[in-house]
């Protein structure tokens, strides 16, 4: 195996291990299996993706440009550069969605 495989192959395991480990906490927030209250499991839902899985994905994906830039990867700045605007909207993601919900009670759609 090349060395970049073997970076990427260390990076999903990784993901995936991460996933594996906050797979309690997220069922927790979505307020256990027998729980009725739909806006409430999405809420909580949301909020762990945002707080939690959104970072950790962003660390992952920079951590990755950077062993790529490492290995010699001439393409390794541009994917660094379209990370970091990917994790800009992402971390901006909580504005938007607040953004969008004031619009919608506003106009009284829902």
């Amino acid at each position: 195996m090349e060395k970049k495989e073997v970076a990427a192959f260390l990076i999903f395991i990784l993901l995936v291990g991460v996933l594996f480990l906050l797979s309690r906490d997220v069922l927790a927030q979505l307020g256990g299996v027998g729980s009725s209250d739909l806006a409430g499991r999405i809420s909580g839902l949301t909020e762990k993706m945002l707080t939690l899985i959104l970072p950790a994905i962003s660390i992952l994906g920079l951590v990755y440009a950077a062993i790529l830039a490492a290995t010699g990867d001439q393409s390794a700045k541009q994917r660094m550069i379209l990370i970091l605007i990917a994790s800009v909207i992402g971390f901006m993601a909580p504005v938007i969605i607040r953004w969008l919900q004031s619009i919608v009670s506003v106009r009284g759609i829902i």
